[in-house]
């Protein structure tokens, strides 16, 4: 009969050979237990004097056989354990300046193993969260997840973002946000096309129209998106630990973060904010700021193209989604009109969503459009107003914070950000404007490049690299 190891509390473990173990009978019996590391006789152990450091042997060179001092545990494989390092250095690739991945640096060799038994044997639990609000351009709830948490965010997106990609290629690549080479220009450049080739290059009657999501993070519903995700991976994972993966996004998605978080806001912030935009007022919803939750709320969102290009299988018609943002142009007005009531049943039955009242927008496409922050008109693209008046106060506070005191790394977060608008400007007809926004401190402390479409900070001002 095998033993059962027990626990003692001064020296780890103890082998019962029949009675279950209880300190009560440890201490009145204690001749009846021996220890884990041999297997019939205590004297057949190795053990150390602690007066002098002398070594016994205790006849251990007989024929009896020597059990391990440590129980024989399920612990994970290589393979495993080196998934879960590749996850580490994916989630350290433009972070290792950050203070949570710094510290993180200091103990990884001995808790990535702790980490990759915790999500072999499924006892991983996600920790405290960080939660802060983001005031500009509007109020909103934002929770910082652990860096060990992001760890265990990559490892999962590793496997999954792959069979995504497959899923958005099949679908005609419609959906911009959170994929590598896609983006706001991406998407501008394929409704502006798009809106051109169903119109017959603007000769034919076409209209379009924009849509909205009411509070979309927040009204992710967390039991339908593991519905969908769990019968995602059954269908199209082939890969190793499949039951760790399962195991493991589940409690990624069903995890509530605002149980487990430290406030970095101002509590009075938070009376400002809408009860249908935070977690903490919410019956469900997705925490933004975590990696899963852009990935997996533009999965969520799949199922909604795959309505749509079922609906207008048979029409001449052009579809693009970026996050809660949507556009949809079709030569037929009838049939877009009568297709609306539609969508909105399938968003609010199948995805529990609700499409905007107020936020709809239906005109020829010879009025253009307004999408992801551009104005597209036929043959041309303007900037939004709201990108119009955010820019022109970046670069208000930026002149102000040159012109008085301003550090090395204030100046690299002002570059950053000017490249950041300029890259989006560059491309409509902007050029007057992004000439009006160059002030005299600017001209100080950066080079300008081109027609005004960058700017590099100078040498002098340049931190020292070692």
């Amino acid at each position: 009969m095998m033993s059962r190891v027990l626990h003692n509390p001064l020296n780890g473990r103890l082998t019962a050979r029949r009675k279950p173990f209880s300190y009560e009978v440890a201490e009145s019996q204690i001749g009846s237990y021996h220890w884990s590391s041999t297997e019939y006789n205590r004297n057949n152990a190795r053990n150390v004097n602690f007066n002098n450091g002398n070594a016994n042997n205790n006849n251990k060179y007989n024929g009896n056989v020597v059990r391990p001092v440590a129980a024989l545990e399920d612990y994970p494989p290589k393979d495993f354990i080196s998934s879960v390092w590749e996850a580490y250095y994916d989630c350290m690739r433009g972070k290792r300046r950050s203070e949570q991945a710094v510290e993180y640096m200091q103990i990884a060799n001995e808790d990535i193993p702790v980490l990759a038994e915790e999500l072999w044997t499924g006892c991983y639990k996600p920790g405290t969260s960080t939660c802060f609000l983001v005031r500009y351009p509007k109020l909103r709830e934002v929770f910082a997840a652990s860096f060990r948490d992001r760890i265990v965010h990559h490892w999962i997106c590793l496997r999954l973002n792959p069979l995504f990609e497959d899923r958005f290629v099949e679908q005609g690549n419609v959906s911009f946000n959170c994929r590598k080479g896609y983006g706001t220009d991406k998407a501008v450049e394929y409704v502006a096309e798009g809106m051109r080739r169903v119109s017959g290059n603007y000769r034919n009657k076409a209209w379009v129209f924009r849509g909205d999501l009411v509070g979309f993070f927040m009204s992710i519903d967390k039991e339908r998106l593991w519905q969908l995700l769990e019968r995602f991976i059954m269908r199209k994972y082939h890969g190793a630990c499949k039951d760790i993966l399962l195991a493991t996004t589940k409690t990624v998605v069903m995890h509530r973060p605002e149980t487990d978080c430290i406030l970095n806001s101002p509590p009075s912030w938070w009376q400002r904010l809408a009860k249908n935009k935070s977690l903490f007022t919410s019956e469900s919803g997705m925490p933004i700021g975590n990696l899963t939750t852009q990935l997996f709320a533009n999965f969520y969102m799949s199922h909604f193209v795959a309505y749509v290009k079922w609906l207008f299988r048979h029409r001449n018609y052009c579809f693009a989604q970026f996050v809660d943002d949507f556009v949809l142009a079709c030569d037929d007005l009838r049939f877009l009109v009568d297709s609306l009531p539609r969508l909105e049943k399938f968003l609010r039955g199948y995805l529990v969503l609700t499409m905007h009242k107020d936020k709809r927008y239906l005109q020829p496409v010879s009025h253009g459009v307004l999408f992801v922050g551009s104005f597209i008109k036929p043959g041309r693209l303007y900037l939004s107003n709201r990108t119009v008046a955010r820019l022109k106060e970046h670069c208000e506070g930026y002149d102000k914070m040159v012109s008085g005191q301003c550090d090395t790394i204030d100046l690299q977060h002002i570059e950053c950000t000017l490249n950041s608008y300029l890259g989006f400007c560059k491309r409509r007809r902007t050029y007057k404007f992004r000439k009006s926004l160059m002030s005299d401190n600017l001209y100080d402390n950066f080079y300008v490049k081109g027609h005004y479409e960058s700017v590099r900070l100078k040498r002098k001002y340049r931190p020292i690299t070692i």
